[in-house]
C-alpha cells in the first residue's frame, strides 16, 4: 500500500472510521455484556462500516457536489471493498431486526 493513497482525503478517513468505531464498540460491548444479539450484530455492522470508510472513503463535499468518487482514493481491491459494503449491511439489519424482535 503507498502512502500517497493514504494521504488522499485523510481527514474523511478518519471521520469515517471513527464514526464507526464510536457506534460499534459500546453496541458490541453491551451485546457482550448484557447477551443481546441485535446489539452485537449492529456493533460489528457498525464496526464494518467504519473500516469501509477507512478502506474507500465518501468525501462529504465530493459527495454534496455529486461527483462520482475517485477510484484512486480506494485503499484495496473492488472485491473487498463489495465484500465489506455486503456483510456491513447484512449485520447492520441482522441487528436492527432482532432489536425489534426482542423488544417485548
Amino acid at each position: 500500500m503507498s502512502t500517497a493513497k493514504l494521504k488522499r482525503a485523510m481527514g474523511s478517513r478518519l471521520f469515517w472510521l471513527g464514526f464507526g468505531l464510536l457506534l460499534g464498540l459500546p453496541q458490541i460491548a453491551d451485546g457482550v455484556r448484557y447477551d443481546l444479539n441485535g446489539e452485537l450484530f449492529f456493533g460489528v455492522g457498525m464496526v464494518l462500516l467504519g473500516i469501509r470508510g477507512f478502506l474507500r472513503p465518501v468525501v462529504i463535499g465530493r459527495a454534496l457536489r455529486m461527483k462520482a468518487d475517485s477510484e484512486a482514493d480506494t485503499i484495496g481491491s473492488p472485491k473487498l471493498i463489495g465484500a465489506l459494503s455486503l456483510s456491513m449491511a447484512a449485520f447492520i439489519v441482522i441487528g436492527v431486526v432482532l432489536k425489534i424482535l426482542s423488544r417485548p
